[in-house]
């Protein structure tokens, strides 16, 4: 299963030096921190009239938002049973009173109107605890008529929760976006992208072959694809995919900087596996960034451009390092465990996360400080945790896990607090990226 770059360049280039031996692991336990959670009632959404719901209205806008809402982990969900009104007869205008007895601070009423092709939906928040509705901007501030597609009616809920998370939080939510990346089935990898909430899953490459280390970035999709005996990166835009770089030897995983003007790739026409800066339009070199003996790969830029965060085995074990943009001044971050990989820079630049094998041989994730070095461990005792991506606004990080057999896809608090699976389909679940 474990596919990150720097594992297929030593197991292509290295060959036997990429197997496990018994090197000490790093050794730290999970630690928990405290966290204000609100209370929220969300009641089934509401038919108001119209034509019966055939279509899944229903699951497609209350569904959504109570699926963000646990994803979200801001949120303790009052159990509809403890409910002391019916909703439906209630209507949108709530009898404070009643929602207060049990406890709530928030409820969410949303009610709907089918007509044909179109349905009006009205999503409302209100604080009972202050006996308000809460004004959230358009187009929350009132019925929103909207075509019954499934899609667009789960898009629309992903917003309001959203809001929800601004009004609650200070930031807003990041259900809107999308994750990129591969799943196995049989023998082939292929691309796709799903919904953070791992619904909307679309399939993006069918060659039958392998595809992997998907990136998203400046609205295209980089990836790695192994065809005619090699490795070679492609660009896929509109659903069309296009050959980036086919240089002798490795062409493997791709990194946009911030400014969208070099992607930094893991390339070995010089003989060793190096950092390169291409053009992310023609794949010409702008720059070589490293030149040591040993394998540098999966580089990962800083929010502001000015660092790269890669692997390096250079000293023997594959560490997390960082250098300037320009290849200037590495200099070794990770001095714990013997087995360090796949980092990701935190769009709030203090942190890269990264997955490290521990003192049982498990992998596991980890965070280390960029300032001053410290590592906080994320996950442990559940299965084989990796390939972490951070979230647009750096509040959570999602990653792939083995914890209930097969690898699937999960999104955990930055903390590593509160981790919820969130993968639907079938297959195999590896190298997610999340776009921001």
């Amino acid at each position: 299963m474990r596919t990150p770059l720097l594992i297929a360049a030593l197991l292509l280039v290295a060959g036997p030096a990429a197997a496990q031996g018994d090197e000490s692991g790093i050794e730290f336990t999970v630690g928990v921190g405290d966290v204000v959670r609100f209370n929220l009632a969300v009641p089934d959404a509401v038919n108001q009239g119209g034509e019966a719901d055939t279509r899944g209205i229903t699951e497609a806008l209350s569904g959504t938002v109570v699926r963000d809402l646990t994803i979200a982990a801001y949120f303790n969900l009052i159990d509809k049973k403890a409910f002391l009104v019916d909703p439906a007869k209630e209507g949108m205008n709530p009898d404070y009173v009643n929602w207060i007895n049990i406890g709530t601070q928030g409820l969410v009423k949303i009610g709907y109107t089918l007509q044909g092709e179109k349905v009006t939906v009205d999503m409302r928040l209100y604080r009972v605890d202050r006996g308000e509705r809460v004004k959230l901007p358009a187009p929350y501030d009132g019925p929103a008529i909207l075509p019954t597609d499934t899609a667009k009616l789960r898009y629309h809920a992903h917003g309001f929760v959203n809001e929800i998370m601004r009004y609650f939080t200070n930031s807003p939510g990041f259900f809107n976006t999308r994750i990129v990346l591969v799943k196995q089935l049989g023998r082939a990898k292929e691309l796709f992208m799903v919904s953070p909430d791992g619904l909307d899953e679309v399939q993006l490459t069918n060659t039958g072959g392998i595809n992997m280390l998907p990136a998203l970035g400046g609205g295209r999709i980089f990836f790695t694809s192994f065809r005619n005996g090699g490795t070679h990166l492609f660009t896929l835009s509109g659903g069309e995919a296009k050959p980036l770089s086919s240089y002798q030897g490795l062409n493997m995983g791709a990194a946009l900087s911030p400014d969208g003007r070099n992607l930094a790739v893991t390339l070995s026409k010089e003989g060793n596996p190096e950092i390169f800066l291409i053009d992310p339009n023609t794949g010409a070199v702008n720059k070589r960034l490293t030149n040591d003996w040993g394998i540098d790969a999966s580089p990962a830029w800083s929010p502001d451009g000015g660092q790269i965060a890669f692997v390096s085995d250079r000293h023997g074990s594959p560490q997390i390092w960082v250098m300037n943009a320009d290849g200037s001044n590495p200099r070794r971050l990770t001095f714990q465990g013997e087995y360090n990989q796949t980092p990701d820079w935190s769009p709030r630049g203090d942190k890269i996360a990264f997955t490290a094998r521990d003192e049982r041989n498990v992998f596991d994730l980890f965070t280390v400080d960029v300032a001053d070095g410290s590592i906080t461990r994320l996950t442990q005792n559940q299965g084989n945790n990796e390939e972490p991506t951070w979230s647009p606004d750096g509040r959570y990080i999602a990653f792939v896990s083995t914890r209930s057999g097969q690898s699937k896809l999960y999104i955990m608090t930055a903390d590593g607090r509160i981790q919820t699976p969130v993968s639907t389909g079938k297959g195999t679940y590896i190298t997610p990226n999340w776009g921001r």
